[in-house]
């Protein structure tokens, strides 16, 4: 995993959004292509963020939080 930090402003953008930049940023050879949508966004201690919510509305300034993945979300022993 890799830490990156994102200007988010005024915090007027959702968390949807900061999951994107997080993702380009990390991801810098195909632009989030290979690791996919992000599925989520969960601070330290595992709560989930709604990604429509507004990001100075849940975040605090220097506040980490952790960008899901498919494989992070996906079915333990679930097939396709």
């Amino acid at each position: 995993s890799a830490s990156l930090q994102v200007s988010c402003g005024d915090g007027g953008q959702r968390i949807a959004w900061l999951a994107n930049v997080g993702i380009i940023r990390y991801d810098d050879k195909t632009k989030g292509l290979e690791l996919g949508a992000p599925q989520g966004v969960r601070l330290e201690d595992g709560t989930r963020l709604n990604m429509e919510d507004v990001v100075c509305a849940q975040l605090s300034d220097g506040a980490d939080v952790w960008v899901l993945l498919k494989e992070d979300v996906a079915e333990p022993g679930g097939g396709a």
